[in-house]
């Protein structure tokens, strides 16, 4: 029997384009909804905990933008390949999401802005795209 016979055995039902898109809007929704909520003031513990000398909270920012980069590059079916300068064109689109999110939180009384978190989204988006741009070429 043909193998697409089976419900459950398409190779990458998940990466289907519907459902990325889903999964990208849930996602920049909640980054949104992290920066501009009041869940981390100044005493806060994760503000104070470091990791081999870099603050936690550092590497949350970090590593919230690698799968954010992962999931525009789906959602759109960029190829680094088929197209440059349309590649640098997301990878400037990421960076300004990262600084809008961070930007954000200026204008908010209960959150603060602050450059290194504005450092460390940036540095997430430009690995996401590197991680990604090197399994497409």
């Amino acid at each position: 029997m043909n193998r697409q016979n089976f419900p459950g055995k398409t190779k990458h039902k998940w990466l289907t384009t519907r459902w990325v898109k889903t999964l990208f809007s849930a996602y920049t929704v909640m980054l949104l909804l992290l920066a501009i909520l009041p869940i981390n003031s100044a005493g806060a513990t994760i503000n104070h905990t470091y990791i081999v000398s870099i603050r936690l909270d550092y590497l949350l920012h970090f590593s919230i933008f690698l799968p954010w980069m992962f999931l525009l590059w789906k959602m759109l079916g960029v190829s680094f390949r088929s197209n440059f300068h349309q590649s640098l064109y997301y990878i400037f689109l990421g960076l300004l999401f990262a600084f809008a999110n961070e930007a954000v939180q200026y204008l908010l009384p209960y959150r603060a802005f602050n450059i290194n978190d504005l450092f460390a989204n940036s540095l997430g988006v430009m690995l996401g795209s590197v991680l990604f741009l090197k399994q497409t070429i």
